[in-house]
């Protein structure tokens, strides 16, 4: 979640009213954007400014953590309707984009404000989205990361390419010349920032046709074409990052921020080389909508209500997106702003109806449905082994079911052919962290020892749950149950005693037949059968793993498919007590 400062007064402006709103109305218009007012109001100030935080509840919408985008969402419940205006004027201004960058971090996006009426206030209204985007949805610089230059100082066409890190500018903020290594060391933003870049030999930079140095992003701009001040007033902003559709989400939102605030948005031509595939040249912001349809039916279904063509359409305006009626009345195509990558289904449209709607003049409905609960199988099979193995005096751990890249195949020692041959990885994650359905949970509880190696050890962990793999190109849920011990005296024969003893009180006869798994020390691991069929595997893992989650203790394991193991005697344990 995320949490701003705000000004009653400016948003009041933002939205279009004459006077300032109250808290308990401007915590009512919150509502309607996913927020409520977080504190009690602060001045006003010398400049008129009665201040407020506000807490933001969802982390997949970057458009709302400004003033100008939670004013934007408002204003549709009041004045402004249908989608903001997307087309803007062409500038002069263009990005050349050179190969090299390709590797370290490919995609740049920028527009052109002009006119605007800079004061303390708005640059630190800039700074504030800047720093939050950056920080959240940027992944602390990342994934994006946005910077602000004075355009009046900068000639166009701008270069985006890399240099030596022995190249010198002057970072903000100094009054001297520092290479890059100087900066990654010295500098607060290097220090906190450096080691995005740290790994690379050459590093990224934007200079102007004039070889005015903008910036080396995403790390620190130039003390002078990157420090805006109060008697700026034209700007340029860019936004440089690993994945393309971020970007122009966040070069989206920042457009339209400003066209808010009054400024004259142009365009910027951005020219890709050609190792760049389908990407040539890009002109940012995009300036069409994106679009999606939508069964009317579907949405009344879904929400229990029965609204008209019309009714609907009035809501999603207030949502701020433009409708399109189609000529079967069945259905309506939805226009929204580019800046909302998390409308991706129908469903998400269905939620902007019930929001401006209002959720709470939705009547309830009871279900016309009548059912005997019970536990499913695989849940009995998750608590009895649960049970158990909290008897052994292990730890439980619940760990996501979305997962990133690095924990399920870097760091255990798999190559990109494991992720394409077995993992699901989703269509458009919102972001990397949570990008792969979890294949195993063994990763997860390496990943969980290495996250918490200050921790006083022995750790015995354990975890049960769903796990999802491919098979034949299909996506396929089973449920697995898994054990992590890491400490001096860890081995597998620790390992094997907590096997056997999950075994024998659930009455299943097993063997184990040594193997090789890039998981386990060569020699220190086996397979585990139960009547003749593989149902997991254990061992000690191999050291590589352990340096890689940055683990200096032995750990032993095992992992296994209950899904895979029929004969669980489940009549053992009283049903009352699940």
């Amino acid at each position: 979640m995320v949490t701003i400062d705000i000004s009653i007064e400016d948003f009041s402006k933002l939205m279009g009213l004459k006077k300032p709103l109250s808290v308990e109305k401007l915590d009512h218009y919150m509502s309607f954007a996913k927020a409520e007012v977080d504190s009690d109001p602060e001045g006003p100030d010398e400049n008129g400014h009665t201040k407020v935080s506000i807490d933001i509840k969802t982390a997949s919408r970057p458009d709302l953590w400004s003033a100008e985008g939670l004013a934007r969402e408002a204003s549709g419940m009041v004045n402004k309707t249908g989608l903001p205006n997307l087309v803007f004027p062409k500038s002069e201004f263009a990005i050349n984009v050179d190969p090299a960058v390709k590797e370290i971090r490919p995609y740049i996006a920028a527009v052109i404000a002009k006119g605007l009426k800079l004061d303390d206030f708005l640059i630190k209204q800039l700074i504030q989205v800047q720093d939050k985007v950056d920080f959240s949805f940027g992944r602390r610089r990342k994934r994006t990361s946005i910077g602000i230059y004075n355009l009046n100082m900068i000639e166009s066409p701008i270069v985006y390419k890399v240099v030596p890190r022995s190249f010198k500018f002057v970072p903000l903020q100094f009054e001297e010349e520092m290479t890059v290594d100087q900066i990654f060391e010295k500098h607060p933003k290097g220090q906190e920032y450096g080691e995005i870049l740290q790994r690379f030999e050459k590093v990224p930079i934007l200079i102007d046709s004039q070889d005015r140095v903008l910036s080396m992003p995403p790390i620190i701009n130039s003390n002078d074409a990157g420090r805006v001040t109060e008697e700026t007033t034209e700007i340029l902003i860019e936004v440089t990052g690993t994945d393309h559709e971020a970007v122009t989400v966040v070069i989206s939102l920042l457009a339209q921020n400003m066209q808010d605030r009054g400024a004259k948005v142009e365009t910027v031509l951005v020219e890709y080389p050609k190792e760049y595939g389908d990407l040539a040249q890009v002109t940012y912001p995009p300036q069409k909508p994106n679009l999606i349809e939508v069964n009317i039916s579907d949405i009344n279904r879904y929400l229990g209500t029965n609204f008209s063509v019309s009714k609907m359409q009035k809501f999603l305006e207030k949502r701020r997106h433009n409708v399109i009626r189609k000529g079967n009345k069945k259905s309506i195509l939805v226009e929204y702003g580019p800046w909302r990558q998390d409308i991706m289904h129908w469903v998400d449209i269905a939620e902007e109806v019930a929001i401006a709607a209002d959720y709470n003049k939705l009547e309830p409905t009871i279900a016309n449905l009548f059912t005997v609960g019970s536990l499913d199988l695989s849940t009995t099979k998750e608590n009895m082994v649960r049970e158990i193995l909290v008897g052994c005096g292990l730890q439980e751990v619940l760990n996501y079911n979305l997962t990133d890249k690095e924990t399920i195949s870097i760091n255990m020692l798999r190559d990109t052919t494991f992720l394409e041959q077995w993992c699901i990885r989703l269509v458009n994650p919102v972001t990397s962290t949570y990008e792969y359905l979890r294949p195993d949970l063994l990763s997860g509880l390496i990943r969980f020892v290495g996250r918490n190696s200050e921790a006083v050890f022995p750790h015995h962990l354990f975890e049960t749950g769903e796990v999802v793999v491919k098979e034949n190109g299909e996506p396929v849920t089973v449920t697995k149950a898994a054990i992590v011990l890491a400490g001096a005296d860890e081995t597998f024969e620790t390992s094997h005693r907590i096997l056997e003893t999950l075994f024998r009180l659930t009455g299943i006869e097993y063997e184990l037949v040594e193997s090789e798994d890039g998981r386990f020390i060569p020699g220190r691991s086996a397979d585990i059968l139960v009547n003749g069929k593989a149902v997991g595997q254990i061992g000690e893992i191999h050291v590589e793993i352990l340096l890689r989650n940055d683990i200096r203790v032995p750990v032993s394991a095992f992992e296994i498919d209950l899904t895979k193991i029929d004969k669980l005697q489940i009549s053992r344990y009283s049903p009352n007590q699940y």
